[in-house]
């Protein structure tokens, strides 16, 4: 394996997914890339309340500061995942700005540009109509991601 894609979202499963990755992470040798989900919604929010602190201490601040939340997140989960590991996984965190309808699309995106063949999701328990309405992450990446998918339903 060449790398792994981890999607880490603030779901129960992150530890179960992590811990799975993190071990045939380790017994490889393959480097993972941990990924977050920012949205547009949460940019904004974050931006309105490091503005008016940046205002009130007069220094500048980033607005992307709400995917560094999340990358530290990521990094956090993961050293807990991997803490029986003794680090010997190799990460890397990184976050998308994307609606959960484009949210598939980013995953396998972010795979193909770090060179992942293979990812891991979670999945949750839906009807076979709420899928068909609704998506599911997890299945659309099943589907369009050109590698094995390991899905970990809750």
């Amino acid at each position: 394996m060449q790398s792994s894609l981890v999607v880490v979202d603030s779901a129960d499963s992150n530890e179960r997914l992590l811990a799975e990755a993190g071990q045939i992470a380790a017994g490889t040798d393959t480097p993972l890339v941990l990924l977050t989900r920012v949205t547009e919604d949460e940019l904004v929010e974050n931006a309105e309340t490091l503005q008016a602190m940046s205002d009130a201490a007069n220094t500048s601040l980033e607005s992307n500061s709400a995917r560094e939340v999340a990358n530290r997140f990521a990094s956090q989960a993961a050293d807990e995942a991997f803490e029986s590991l003794d680090g010997t996984v190799e990460y890397d965190a990184v976050s998308v700005v994307a609606e959960e309808s484009e949210f598939a699309d980013e995953v396998i995106r972010v795979a193909d540009e770090r060179g992942c063949d293979h990812v891991y999701v979670a999945g949750r328990q839906r009807s076979p109509t709420g899928k068909a309405l609704f998506g599911d992450t997890a299945q659309r990446v099943v589907l369009n991601f050109d590698g094995p998918v390991t899905v970990l339903t809750e």
